[in-house]
């Protein structure tokens, strides 16, 4: 815990430690390796942004507000050359890691591999072409969503990028409707809620409402302000606290108000929950559950054929999303074939660990996918025979770092994976409102509490994880 809060507070015993991190927050090795590289060059300097593509550097300028004449091309890639402001790079490190744009390590790689003679890690990829494997991925997408058609569905570098996409597309065309309003659902991932708050339109902030059980709060804001609302967005269920909205509810309404509604089942994966048709957008990362090694970033964005969007999304959807590289697609392709096989195995563990943590005295509150009232909702929309996803949220009784610190599970942001991980969860995406007493008491007003545990599933033996879990307790 101590490494956690130096992190967040960038104490430099901690940051000096790393050697790599999640991609979207970390500038991987190989990237910094490669930015070195072009720097003896002199076309570019060392920190400066790498990116893949020169429309999304066009998108940092202009978020940056620094002239274009900036963007440098460098290989195949692009770089923009950053004033020497602080303030500016920071500004870039966000933008790189709201969007989930930026250069893949295996974009960074392969340029090291052909212009320097590095070699490169070997591993698993498919030896289809590029267009087979992003194929091959959108087909068992397809089977899995259940849209209309193959070519609803449209694949990115991140799921924050699917979602970055998504949401722009639909900001611009609800702009149209004098429509700039848009409302959050629930605790939702960090970066979610920063695109809505960073892209918001000038007096258009975007508006939080907390609880997804009791709906009152967010008609209530429909009844004031519906004529202006462009879009609800939600998790289903929500990240942390697992909790399922009344998604027929929030058709209705989104219907009654001409809003679209983005709905995003990445925490227990669409195996689980098919939402689509009740969504204008539905957004999946694939870094979860479908790249179970944990090694790929991937995003999807699949549309509603039934939407009254889906005209003007086809045309729109692909102008501010940035695709995968040609190394991703090719290692996606290699470990999607695994995602129903490994969607089961962990299904049947998180039943098993939830009941473990569920009567064990030293644990004060759990709340996972069939945790009642919301489990009611999620029973509801499952598949016949799916399950839970990998995701329980719990608290203990004994001081969180005594619990945390001695544990041999993995200790990581993320989720979805082989192999189980768990975080501090609200130290991680909410390090402002825990480190202070007003903060945490924000917190606990609308039901989070600011120690809890985020436990991710993988696939080891059931009875493994319950003894490491019973070893800390």
């Amino acid at each position: 815990m101590a490494d956690v809060i130096g992190y967040e507070e960038k104490d430099p015993r901690v940051m000096q430690a790393f050697k790599s991190g999640y991609p979207r927050f970390f500038r991987n090795p190989l990237i910094s390796q490669l930015a070195e590289r072009l720097a003896e060059t002199g076309i570019t300097n060392s920190e400066d942004p790498l990116l893949p593509t020169e429309a999304t550097a066009v998108d940092l300028c202009h978020f940056l507000k620094i002239d274009w004449s900036r963007i440098v091309p460098v290989e195949s890639i692009w770089s923009v050359r950053l004033p020497d402001d602080p303030t500016l790079r920071k500004e870039c490190r966000a933008f790189l890691q709201h969007t989930g744009c930026g250069l893949s390590s295996r974009e960074a790689e392969t340029i090291l591999e052909r212009q320097f003679n590095q070699p490169a890690f070997e591993e698993e990829r498919s030896p289809l072409s590029p267009e087979d494997n992003y194929a091959k991925i959108r087909s068992g997408l397809h089977q899995i969503y259940g849209t209309a058609a193959e070519t609803d569905i449209h694949l990115f570098r991140s799921g924050m990028n699917a979602f970055y996409t998504g949401f722009r597309a639909l900001q611009a065309i609800q702009l149209n409707e004098q429509r700039d309003l848009w409302i959050q659902l629930g605790w939702l991932y960090v970066d979610t809620s920063r695109i809505l708050e960073r892209f918001a339109l000038p007096g258009a902030d975007p508006v939080s409402i907390y609880n997804v059980m009791d709906l009152n709060e967010l008609k209530e804001v429909l009844r004031k302000q519906g004529h202006r609302v462009a879009g609800i967005v939600t998790e289903v269920p929500t990240n942390p606290l697992v909790q399922t909205p009344d998604v027929e509810v929030l058709r209705e309404l989104a219907d009654k108000y001409k809003s679209a509604l983005i709905l995003d089942p990445t925490l227990v994966s669409p195996h689980n929950v098919n939402v689509l048709s009740y969504s204008d957008l539905h957004i999946n990362s694939l870094t979860k559950y479908a790249a179970s090694d944990a090694d790929v970033m991937m995003g999807a964005l699949a549309l509603n054929a039934n939407s009254r969007f889906y005209d003007d999304l086809l045309r729109q959807v692909s102008a501010f999303g940035t695709a995968p590289s040609t190394g991703d697609l090719a290692r996606m392709a290699a470990q999607i074939g695994r995602y129903p096989k490994t969607i089961h195995q962990v299904n049947q563990t998180t039943v098993k660990v939830a009941a473990f943590l569920e009567s064990h005295p030293g644990v004060t509150s759990v709340s996972w996918a069939r945790t009642q009232p919301s489990g009611y909702n999620y029973n509801w929309l499952q598949h016949l025979e799916a399950g839970p996803g990998s995701i329980l949220s719990f608290t203990t009784r004994k001081p969180l770092a005594e619990f945390y610190d001695p544990s041999r599970i993995v200790k990581s942001p993320s989720f979805g994976a082989r192999f189980t991980m768990m975080c501090p969860f609200m130290y991680l995406a909410h390090y402002d409102l825990v480190n202070n007493p007003e903060g945490r008491a924000t917190l606990r007003k609308h039901g989070v509490d600011p120690d809890l545990i985020r436990l991710s599933v993988g696939l080891e033996p059931a009875d493994e994880i319950i003894r490491e879990l019973q070893r800390t307790l």
